[in-house]
């Protein structure tokens, strides 16, 4: 059985993040979210494809590799969202037919499971993906190990493999020395102090037949 102590914040916010879209996808509807799904899944598949493409010219303006990356995931992002969204106003008003409530309404919460999934599934790729991923935020966090699944599939839409691996999770090297030693490891050796060398192994000593009792 789960005790409280055992949810961290990390859970909260993404049991939040669920309800909040699921109440809001049941309460509105599924033709009155749709421009804002197409907004959301497409402009992440556009910044996905085309990011490798914009990053030479945002290079010539910032000199940071990784902050050239993200400004032009940021931009193809928003500028994809924004088209995307008034596509999707537009499909949605063409599209638009005599629903029964229910079933309108029934489509909205199961939209609303998949936004919830992508947004927590991405949310937890870019955290784990910042040199964070051993603090307790994410360590002992509930959801992680099914959220992890979730962002290995919203990782591969990225089609540039070394963009792909920016959002590989990192583990700080610190971690090593933290974790406790495995009974029958054998430990590495300490490297002697400085100014000091290690004395060097002589050759085996040979008994004396005479020696012994």
């Amino acid at each position: 059985m789960i005790a409280l102590s055992d949810i961290t914040s990390f859970d909260v916010i993404v049991v939040l993040l669920f309800l909040l879209f699921l109440i809001r996808g049941t309460w509105i509807g599924f033709m009155r979210q749709l421009a804002f799904f197409l907004a959301l899944i497409g402009s992440y598949l556009v910044a996905g494809q085309y990011t490798s493409q914009l990053m030479p010219y945002v290079g010539g303006f910032i000199e940071n590799p990784k902050a050239v990356f993200f400004v032009s995931f940021g931009l193809l992002f928003l500028v994809g969202g924004l088209v995307l969204m008034l596509l999707g106003k537009i499909l949605a008003l063409v599209m638009e037919v005599s629903l029964a409530g229910w079933f309108d309404r029934t489509l909205g919460f199961l939209l609303g499971l998949v936004k919830g999934v992508f947004v927590t599934s991405f949310l937890y790729m870019a955290m784990s993906s910042s040199m964070i991923s051993a603090n307790e935020l994410l360590e002992k966090s509930l959801t992680s190990p099914y959220l992890a699944r979730g962002a290995e599939v919203v990782r591969t839409i990225i089609a540039d493999q070394r963009l792909r691996d920016l959002f590989l999770a990192k583990l700080p090297a610190i971690i090593n020395d933290l974790a406790p030693a495995i009974p029958g490891d054998v430990l590495p050796e300490a490297p002697p102090p400085a100014g000091e060398s290690r004395p060097e192994a002589g050759p085996p000593t040979m008994e004396e037949p005479g020696d012994r009792g």
